[in-house]
């Protein structure tokens, strides 16, 4: 039997299960024999976690295969918006479990690719489920994937045809100020070379105020830039409109 190709969501279990567990123990709070408002106030509190409970397993089921598949989708849609010949070299910075770079892979079958992640910790990729998808999809041979950081990519400068990141840069925790990370990005993109970012770029306390980002990733060379809100180029259900998921997502695309 042909194996199928398996990818994660960007929803990690065990945070799921986290939230689960406290909303269930302050649910358990209120059937315990102590005062009525202890019983109210442990009711009171289970709330926020179910409610963050739901959030989350509500996008897991929209984002997975065998529910919405708008994770898929969303990778759909960055790859329709790549302006490019196909020929010479991708990076994916946060590949995860490979999704995006094998889309990438097949739809331009001449291009050399390479995907970057920091695989572990509380994350549920690995490096050799991303190597695995690739052979299972038949474009093992023209992926390196490389366990690094976003914040210090081991390349050399101007190396990369296009770059592409999905919901990446607001996760790097190795530097708090987001917008020197783009700029590793960008060092690393060939002259004329095009990139493509979703991120929670919206979110001002993630990545500051908007304008100024922009205006700052045009002074570090980018010569022609579009920004396009993710809702406004999909239809997303409401509840993945929560700020919290990708209410303040936004693709913004360049060309050095």
């Amino acid at each position: 039997m042909k194996k199928t190709a398996k990818y994660q969501t960007w929803i990690r279990i065990y945070k799921l299960l986290i939230f689960l567990i406290i909303s269930l123990l302050f649910l358990l709070g209120t059937l315990l024999p102590i005062s009525f408002f202890l019983r109210i106030l442990s009711g009171i509190l289970a709330l926020p976690f179910f409610y963050i409970t739901f959030i989350l397993t509500y996008s897991l089921y929209q984002f997975s295969a065998f529910g919405g598949n708008y994770q898929s989708k969303i990778h759909d849609l960055m790859v329709a918006k790549v302006n490019w010949d196909g020929e010479g070299k991708i990076l994916d910075i946060g590949t995860g479990s490979g999704a995006l770079i094998i889309k990438l892979a097949k739809t331009f079958p001449k291009s050399c690719l390479t995907g970057i992640d920091y695989w572990g910790g509380n994350w549920e990729y690995s490096k050799a489920q991303c190597q695995q998808n690739a052979e299972i999809e038949g474009v093992y041979n023209r992926i390196e994937f490389i366990k690094a950081s976003a914040a210090v990519l081991p390349f050399k400068d101007a190396e990369f045809d296009l770059l592409v990141s999905c919901l990446t840069f607001h996760e790097v925790k190795d530097k708090s100020n987001k917008t020197e990370v783009l700029k590793e990005a960008l060092r690393v993109l060939k002259p004329s070379g095009e990139f493509i970012f979703l991120d929670l770029f919206a979110d001002e306390k993630i990545f500051g105020d908007q304008k100024k980002l922009l205006n700052d990733l045009r002074k570090n060379g980018i010569s022609e830039w579009e920004s396009y809100k993710l809702a406004d180029e999909m239809n997303l259900p409401k509840l993945l409109l929560n700020k919290k998921v990708l209410g303040n997502a936004m693709i913004i695309i360049g060309r050095n």
